[in-house]
């Protein structure tokens, strides 16, 4: 706890009686004393003592009174020091000489010691009151540098009164005193000369305040931004009834920190291009103001290998080069449209181009002519940028193609406008080429947006299920094994077929955790199968490309058939020729290990992708499916045949099995038997069913009844062969 703070006062006096009386006085009153007999011992004191109050009495031995003020007011700490001097009657010398040396009040000496003791209280009062003064003075000016206002008091013909130092610091004047009004409306720009006298002569004469901004250049050269207020006030202690009390506040670190955020905000920091906030806030204007007459539209600007750029040399390089390209294309499309029905949306006498993304640039255009025309202004554009090739520590040619998107009935804002062109870019894969917007791939790609996220949702939830779907031999119909095909149904898109979200699930990442789940859930259900018909059918699961070139793939399949105590003859994965042609050699030598383990590998498709016989020489395969297309043209297609044919004398030469899908009728069945296909699978053996639906399947009899049905129409064919056989031995026999 901080000591409470006891008045002192020190009084210095040659006579002992005086001293002694003014002593018991002041003790009485509650100050803390000090005395001093003369001049030199006061000023000794001076510093130890601290005194509040100092009473001098003017003549004192060794050093006057009046030396002894002097020499306080000398020091720091006593420069607003209250110091009393006592004096004898009409000792008008002494008291002359005192107020020069900075005595601050006179008593005479011998007067009543209450009076003395008021006196003194009155003095330190009166020095509390300056503190406070001083101290508000002190922070009205600490807040005025902090916020860089000044004020300025004038007459009201525009004399200065009084002025802060900051008005001075402000405008960069501290060394030319600013003497009237005029010197700071000489300051601003000539337009606003006559409205700022103006103003001030309404405030002196009609009491109308005025508040207004300026803009005005120092004689250094340097831009200020200055907000100015002024109002008529009542005048105190002063000849003037009434004074002009003007505040200025200097408003240019604002303005310069709103240009900042304003760069942040509508520029691209990278390469100063304006960025996608600007163009739609332009084109949102543009909307709004729109013309009848006048098409509007946005064109967008995709370069191309911009992503190797970076990979070769770096974003501070690629940023240069967009921001070239930029350029050039503003330029040559400014020109192109020069005296022509083109207005674009200029900046700084270019075009502007803003950069909308990481590699595409857009622009606001305001046409006359017909679509056709503008699109073959901008490809001439195009044209002329890619024969620029650029120099920026490499040479690089730049590939730039763009998309119109043109306001119509069905333009929602300019976000969507935007959008538009940028879809009509992606469809423009030709360099230099211009494509128009159509609203069919939009919605393509809306489309595959809506299944990545309602398919991030269902493989959470597990909204993904099997169908299995039959393969049987080809002479006997007998169950050979089982396929698993991924189904989805979404409340909102209805069934999704695997061609539409599989391609999905393998460019998200999504296939590892789908595949696990799939090759968990046919292993599973096998298994239970197995054990309730006694029968030693396998499951074959599909495997993604990307699956492939996981390290842990093989490891993964045989803690499935671990989990579910599975032989490994029980399982056969399927691959596709494409994801085998892009695989690893890791890949193939996993796919080699897994068939020594007794793992069946089949090849899905073959005929539709990269088919080679080579592959199939070449890879560890068991069997071989013949895709639908080339079942689909046997009956029209003698090269099918032909093909289907070839293929199926490798494989058995190969001693690979052989699967003809798609079968959709007996006759197709009929077709592939005579080629010598090993296995069938198609809707005409069973269409993928649900597993419930496979085991009553099963309880049916699989495929028997097919079989039954082939045996009769054989035996059919075969009696009514023989009866025309017959027939024609009676009609040749007879006379």
């Amino acid at each position: 706890m901080d000591p409470i703070h006891l008045t002192t006062i020190l009084i210095a006096d040659d006579d002992p009686s005086h001293l002694l009386l003014a002593e018991a006085a002041l003790g009485g009153a509650g100050f803390v004393v000090h005395t001093a007999n003369d001049g030199e011992e006061a000023v000794r004191q001076f510093e130890p003592t601290q005194p509040d109050c100092v009473i001098l009495d003017v003549n004192m031995p060794k050093m006057t009174g009046i030396e002894v003020c002097r020499r306080i007011r000398e020091r720091a700490d006593g420069r607003l020091l209250p110091i009393l001097m006592l004096t004898g009657r009409n000792d008008i010398v002494s008291i002359s000489d005192a107020f020069a040396a900075g005595a601050s009040d006179f008593a005479q000496k011998g007067m009543n010691p209450r009076l003395l003791v008021e006196r003194v209280r009155f003095l330190l009062r009166d020095r509390a009151m300056q503190d406070n003064l001083w101290s508000s003075r002190s922070k009205l000016l600490l807040a005025q540098r902090i916020a860089r206002v000044g004020h300025w008091e004038l007459t009201l013909d525009g004399r200065t009164l009084d002025m802060s130092p900051m008005v001075g610091q402000i405008l960069e004047r501290d060394s030319q005193p600013m003497e009237r009004y005029e010197s700071f409306v000489a300051m601003l720009d000539p337009a606003e000369q006559i409205q700022a006298r103006q103003a001030f002569i309404a405030c002196a004469t009609d009491n109308s305040g005025f508040s207004s901004e300026h803009r005005l250049r120092t004689a250094a050269g340097k831009d200020l931004y200055i907000h100015q207020e002024a109002e008529l006030v009542q005048a105190a202690g002063s000849a003037h009834a009434h004074t002009v009390l003007v505040t200025l506040q200097d408003l240019t670190r604002l303005r310069r920190a709103e240009d900042a955020v304003r760069t942040l905000s509508y520029f691209d920091s990278a390469t100063g291009l304006p960025n996608r906030r600007y163009l739609l806030e332009q084109l949102s204007i543009a909307l709004k103001d729109r013309k009848p007459g006048i098409d509007l539209c946005v064109a967008a600007f995709r370069v191309h290998g911009l992503d190797r750029i970076v990979h070769a040399h770096g974003a501070e390089l690629t940023d240069k080069l967009l921001s070239e390209a930029a350029r050039q294309i503003g330029e040559h499309l400014a020109e192109a449209s020069a005296g022509g029905g083109t207005t674009l949306l200029r900046h700084v006498n270019v075009a502007t181009v803003c950069r909308t993304s990481e590699a595409g640039l857009a622009m606001l255009i305001h046409s006359h002519e017909p679509v056709e025309n503008l699109s073959n202004l901008i490809c001439t554009a195009l044209a002329r940028v890619s024969g620029q090739p650029t120099n920026l520590g490499t040479e690089y040619l730049p590939a730039v193609s763009a998309g119109l998107a043109l306001v119509d009935g069905d333009t929602t804002g300019a976000e969507q406008l935007l959008i538009n062109a940028q879809a009509a870019a992606e469809q423009a894969r030709e360099p230099r080429s211009c494509e128009q917007f159509s609203p069919v791939p939009l919605a393509r790609s809306r489309r595959r947006l809506a299944v990545e996220s309602a398919l991030r949702r269902a493989v959470a939830a597990g909204e993904l299920h099997l169908a299995y779907q039959p393969r049987v031999a080809s002479d006997t119909l007998e169950l050979a094994g089982v396929e698993c095909l991924l189904r989805w149904e979404h409340a909102q898109l209805g069934p999704v077929g695997p061609d539409e979200f599989v391609p999905i699930a393998e460019e998200t990442g999504l296939i590892d955790q789908i595949g696990d789940w799939a090759l968990d859930e046919a292993c599973r259900q096998v298994a239970s199968w197995r054990a309730r018909f006694e029968d030693d059918f396998f499951v074959s699961v599909n495997v993604a490309a990307r699956q492939l070139r996981q390290l842990n793939f093989a490891t993964r399949i045989q803690a499935a058939l671990n989990k579910h105590r599975l032989p490994a003859e029980a399982l056969e994965i399927e691959i596709t020729e494409s994801s085998v042609v892009h695989a690893p050699p890791e890949a193939r030598r996993m796919l080699e290990a897994l068939r020594r383990e007794g793992v069946r590998i089949s090849m899905d498709d073959f005929g539709t992708g990269y088919s080679s016989f080579g592959q199939i020489r070449r890879l560890p395969l068991d069997c071989v499916k013949l895709g639908r297309s080339l079942m689909a043209d046997l009956y029209t297609d003698v090269g099918a045949q032909g093909v289907a044919a070839a293929v199926l004398a490798m494989t058995r030469t190969l001693r690979i099995r052989s699967v003809a899908e798609g079968i959709e009728d007996a006759e197709s069945l009929e077709m592939v038997c005579c080629l010598g296909c090993d296995e069938v699978q198609g809707s005409y053996i069973s269409p993928p069913l649900k597993a419930r639906e496979f085991a009553d399947w099963l309880d049916a009899g699989g495929a028997a009844s097919l079989a039954q049905g082939r045996v009769a129409e054989i035996s059919a064919e075969l009696e009514a062969s023989q009866i025309e056989v017959g027939t024609t031995r009676r009609t040749v026999g007879e006379p």
